[in-house]
């Protein structure tokens, strides 16, 4: 297989001037969330179920919970979305590396 050469028309075709990079409209817009607006909101989540679990351990040690099994369910769900906020924090730690070790 024969690898040619680059063709300089197309690589022309993206260099971009400023007015070109001034027309580009934002792709977020006030009906939409952003990326920041959906990481705030899952992670307001997860703390909201460790709130949970806590207000229902409370509850069952000063006796108004009647059954075991809801605060150790309300600990599992809590537990779980902890554990996947930390794998996501992980990937993006991981994809952050690897572009910073990239060469241009």
């Amino acid at each position: 297989m024969e690898i040619g050469s680059l063709d300089t028309g197309m690589i022309s075709a993206f260099n971009l001037d400023d007015k070109a990079v001034q027309e580009v409209k934002p792709l977020t817009s006030d009906k939409q969330l952003g990326f920041m607006d959906y990481l705030k909101s899952a992670l307001g989540e997860v703390d909201g179920l460790q709130k949970e679990a806590a207000a229902s351990a409370d509850k069952l040690a000063l006796g108004n919970e009647a059954y075991l099994h809801n605060t150790m369910i309300a600990y599992e769900k809590a537990n779980l979305a902890l554990q996947l906020t930390i794998e996501v924090r992980n990937r993006v730690v991981e994809a952050y590396q690897e572009i910073t070790r990239m060469q241009m």
